[in-house]
């Protein structure tokens, strides 16, 4: 699995296509519910974003410094030890991957299969044996067929996630700039002075606000998950994660621009899917089958890219005995990880049964929270612990870029934990009680 094959274009297609999922399209609802002036609404996003590429600019440095398969798990045992490493990976492993790849496909085979392939699509299918509802129907098969293309191998995959990305986002970028530049520009600065920063939110609603905003932006670090399968990694990773990044932060703040040019706050907050509700109130008919086509491809490239990048934690721990050693098998005719990949979808399948859709969105993004602020504080761990270590690329903009993705993190996971959210507890409580099994049975097991 480390020959090398992928370009730089593949891997940023890779991070942009990861990113650009159903989050910007279901996410700006939620967050308008929490806030009702547009300038905390466009400030959040903004926030996001600069968190995002505050991340991404650290995972370049670790990427380049060492290009391996399995995400953050690499870096976090060479920085924390083991015992970190191991409770992260199986965050990853239960929530992060399953739990995005559930909420993405849910999302897609409710809001979108119906809308192109007719209402029929929404309906119950019968199975036999017993009758299964339209949407879990469909998002399984989404995870399973996305499964099976990436068994076959990564390069067709890369192939496959470079035009189902490139598509939507300059159409979708298109389009929202039309909107803002034609009608939205002056009316979106009117609404937003007279109404200011008042009424402020409380440290709770931003916190419940930033949520879904993490999730819409989760998928900048892909590219390090096949870090072993990137050609000229020390140039190719950081580019393609910083690049990817970039793209779809721009993106995304100009949706959000063009969401309010279309919606007033109340009436975005009860949009439901905001993409097609504003193609449809500005282009009738067709542009809410146009957008929903564009959003469909974005949406088979961000499950694609979680399918590719998750499968790989799995691996890398089966290489450490962390993970059951079958976890760690690469498919002798196409080299891929077949079991972690098929692991991985069987997860992915047991929250799809659940039918949470929200609590599934909530629940992967606090376990990335987590995870992620591990990760990128690592780099500062890193530089402490083994300065010599030769870094093809260098962050610059250090130590404020890894404090500014920590400290926002701590920030939601504290104020959601005091409130008591069940999204966070269940992805601590995760962390910890692998945390916990690793210092009782794996770490004796492995001296």
């Amino acid at each position: 699995m480390e020959t090398r094959h992928l370009g730089r274009w593949a891997a940023q297609a890779l991070v942009a296509g990861s990113m650009l999922g159903i989050g910007i399209f279901i996410s700006p609802p939620v967050v308008a519910a929490h806030v009702q002036s547009p300038l905390w609404f466009l400030a959040l996003w903004l926030a996001g974003g600069l968190a995002a590429l505050c991340g991404a600019l650290c995972v370049a440095e670790l990427g380049a410094m060492m290009p391996r398969a399995g995400g953050e798990y690499p870096y976090l045992r060479a920085a924390y030890g083991p015992g970190i490493a191991f409770a992260t990976g199986w965050l990853q492993l239960l929530a992060t991957f399953p739990g995005s790849l559930a909420a993405m496909a849910v999302g897609t085979a409710t809001f979108q299969l119906p809308v192109l392939l007719g209402p029929s699509f929404a309906a119950p299918v019968d199975l036999g044996v017993a009758t299964m509802a339209g949407p879990t129907f469909w998002a399984l098969a989404l995870v399973v067929g996305l499964t099976a293309l990436n068994h076959i191998g990564i390069v067709l995959s890369g192939r496959v996630q470079l035009v189902v990305t490139m598509i939507p986002l300059a159409v979708l970028l298109a389009v929202s700039l039309f909107v803002v530049g034609d009608i939205g520009a002056v009316e979106v600065s009117r609404e937003s002075l007279r109404v200011g920063l008042s009424p402020a939110p409380s440290a709770a609603e931003l916190a419940q606000a930033y949520l879904p905003i993490y999730f819409a932006y989760s998928g900048w670090n892909a590219a390090i998950y096949i870090g072993g399968e990137i050609a000229d990694p020390g140039k190719n990773l950081p580019r393609a994660v910083v690049g990817g990044t970039a793209m779809v932060a721009v993106l995304y703040f100009v949706l959000c621009a063009g969401y309010l040019a279309v919606f007033d706050m109340s009436a975005l907050a009860g949009a439901g899917e905001a993409g097609t509700a504003a193609a449809g109130a500005l282009f009738g008919h067709a542009g809410v089958i146009v957008v929903t086509l564009m959003i469909l491809l974005a949406m088979l490239g961000s499950i694609n890219g979680t399918v590719m990048a998750g499968s790989r934690i799995a691996y890398a721990m089966a290489g450490q005995r962390h993970c059951f050693a079958a976890a760690g098998q690469l498919s002798p005719r196409f080299g891929t990880p077949v079991v972690a990949l098929w692991l991985q979808a069987a997860l992915a399948a047991a929250l799809i049964l659940s039918r949470q859709f929200d609590q599934l969105m909530d629940y992967a993004a606090a376990a990335m929270l987590i995870s992620g602020s591990l990760a990128v504080a690592s780099v500062i761990a890193l530089r402490r612990k083994d300065p010599a270590h030769p870094r093809p690329y260098r962050l610059g903009f250090y130590p404020w870029a890894p404090l500014i993705y920590v400290v926002s993190s701590v920030f939601v996971l504290g104020a959601l934990a005091v409130k008591g959210d069940l999204s966070v507890l269940m992805a601590a409580g995760w962390f910890a009680l692998a945390l916990l099994f690793h210092g009782l049975v794996v770490a004796p097991r492995l001296r």
